[in-house]
């Protein structure tokens, strides 16, 4: 059975930069790129028009696009600030791909990338600068190192002259729908949940389509926040190396009318008193912070919120409802399914919805999906199996790994996705757990992301990863790894039992056991790094059991 979105949108064949500026609602005077700390540093729709195309000929100048878009690639090594918006859409104005790696990778791993992409330009801050030339060094490659300066507005050499141009380069404009399909915008290293990175490859055709995709739900309440006189205001706290980052908080708020407060770090105390100060109203933040919202705030501190949304990660339906009740009144959490290959999501409620199902709401506009059983066969509604999907937000590609392109693709051409999950008869998807995931207890499927969800509804409960332990049986016992909060009372390993057991079935207990952890090892996207969790079950013969991620 094939199940298809009820909803359908236009998708213009137009390059990204032409459709972003096309597009916007904004003045030449709003600033749309803010630094929290320091508002009058901030980039406004005129100062980001001019700096794209004088950013676009600087790169030009050293090369990027000088014979061909789409192939020259700019990584992107830097913490948020105002700046990297601009600087994504200037490697697009010199028909660049745009790259990023996290501020949070070593040199060993930068040099890696590297390795991996061979650009020929690499961006630093000056706090990521040193890891940055060592990378370069480890790497033996020509890459070119420019600083980021936004105090300054600036993009500078190693010789602290600017690299931005007095003069703007025009932009190629693109209608032609087979060039736009097949020339990269972006390239996101995807390390999922493994450490295996992959390049995911997304063209102007991809990331447009998913944009308006997006906009056909999200105009509704930018639309509305603007009518009252106001944009809606953004925390941007999603490092700009994931897709949220890149096509959120850079090119959905340009195009849909969204100021966002680049926060160079996410520190939880300066989140939520940002959120009051300026009145953030628009939240695009990860279930472990929803959570912690719960316990330790009020419906004071989240007034100003007018779009609340998860993702990136499994949210406990509980927590959504008890979200419900502290949102302001006519605003609900609503919770998307995406992944960095459908460029951000590919699910979400429609805008009249107030989900209290679980769901991951219904398929955007434009998209198709089968669920498919063990032997490939295609099943209905309320069947569970491997999520596989289609569209025109689909990535087509892996950079340079053939292999990986072709094991995400059915004989058929549907995208695999790895995700467990079903359609109910309204339409609604609902995701139950990664198919590479599932522990197997005497002939019995057991999902951590269930368990993860079950035990995520205990007060005290900051965040939780689920493994199985082998018993040498074949057997995995599930174990609950697990950060409580410090507020008393204090959780113990007989509450975390006594609370899950009754919930869920004999074969789903913790027979692996609980360890209180100081944090899960998450990726950039905020998925749990199983991987790192099964390192610790097996190095902790001889160990404490409390001890810290190594992220």
């Amino acid at each position: 059975m094939i199940f298809e979105s009820e909803y359908h949108v236009e998708i213009p064949s137009i390059d990204l930069l032409s459709f972003l500026f096309s597009r916007t609602p904004f003045k030449d005077d709003d600033p749309i790129w803010i630094n929290p700390t320091n508002t009058a540093n901030h980039v406004t729709l005129a100062k980001a028009r001019d700096l794209t195309q004088r950013i676009g000929q600087g790169y030009r100048d050293l090369g990027v696009g000088a014979k061909e878009a789409g192939k020259d690639i700019v990584v992107t090594y830097v913490e948020n600030q105002v700046m990297v918006a601009p600087n994504t859409l200037g490697v697009l104005c010199a028909g660049g791909i745009h790259a990023t790696c996290s501020v949070t990778a070593t040199a060993f791993e930068l040099a890696r990338q590297i390795r991996l992409s061979d650009p020929k330009v690499l961006v630093c801050s000056p706090q990521t600068r040193k890891a940055a030339e060592e990378a370069i060094t480890q790497s033996n490659t020509a890459v070119r190192l420019v600083m980021m300066v936004s105090d300054d507005l600036d993009i500078v050499d190693a010789g602290s002259k600017s690299i931005i141009s007095e003069r703007k380069l025009e932009w190629q404009r693109i209608t032609d729908p087979e060039v736009l399909q097949k020339t990269t915008a972006c390239l996101v290293y995807s390390s999922g949940t493994t450490g295996v990175p992959k390049g995911v490859v997304t063209t102007h055709a991809n990331i447009v389509a998913n944009l308006c995709q997006m906009a056909f739900f999200f105009d509704h309440f930018a639309e509305k926040a603007i009518r009252e006189g106001v944009y809606l205001r953004m925390p941007g706290v999603m490092q700009n190396a994931v897709a949220v980052g890149i096509y959120v908080q850079t090119m959905l708020a340009l195009q849909c009318g969204m100021q966002v407060y680049m926060f160079p770090k996410y520190d939880f105390s300066s989140l939520m008193a940002s959120i009051k100060k300026f009145q953030l109203s628009a939240c695009f933040i990860v279930p472990a912070i929803w959570n912690r919202i719960l316990q330790e705030c009020t419906r004071e501190d989240v007034a100003s919120i007018r779009f609340a949304m998860s993702g990136a990660s499994p949210l406990p339906l509980p927590l959504q409802l008890k979200m419900h009740d502290m949102l302001p009144e006519g605003v609900v959490l609503r919770v998307n399914w995406g992944m960095t290959e459908t460029v951000t999501a590919a699910s979400q409620p429609n805008v009249t919805e107030v989900d209290r199902e679980g769901s991951s709401g219904r398929l955007l506009p434009n998209m198709q999906a089968v669920i498919m059983g063990p032997a490939g066969e295609k099943l209905g509604h309320n069947e569970p199996g491997e999520l596989c999907i289609r569209g025109p937000n689909i990535i087509k590609e892996y950079f340079n790994n053939p292999e990986a392109t072709r094991a995400a693709y059915t004989p058929d051409g549907w995208f695999r996705t790895g995700d467990i999950a079903h359609f109910d008869r309204n339409g609604k998807l609902y995701i139950v757990g990664r198919s590479k995931e599932l522990l197997k207890y005497k002939s019995f499927q057991v999902s951590p992301t269930e368990v993860e969800s079950v035990l995520g509804q205990l007060p005290g409960v900051v965040d939780v990863g689920v493994i199985g332990v082998p018993d040498g049986q074949g057997n995995d016992l599930p174990r609950a790894y697990v950060v409580r909060s410090d507020k008393p009372p204090r959780l113990e390993e007989k509450d975390i039992h006594a609370f899950l057991n009754p919930r869920v079935s004999h074969y789903k207990r913790l027979r692996g056991g609980v360890r209180f952890v100081d944090e899960i090892p998450r990726n950039l996207n905020q998925k749990i790094m199983r991987d790192v969790l099964k390192q610790w079950v097996e190095r902790e013969h001889g160990q404490k059991d409390n001890f810290k991620a190594r992220l």
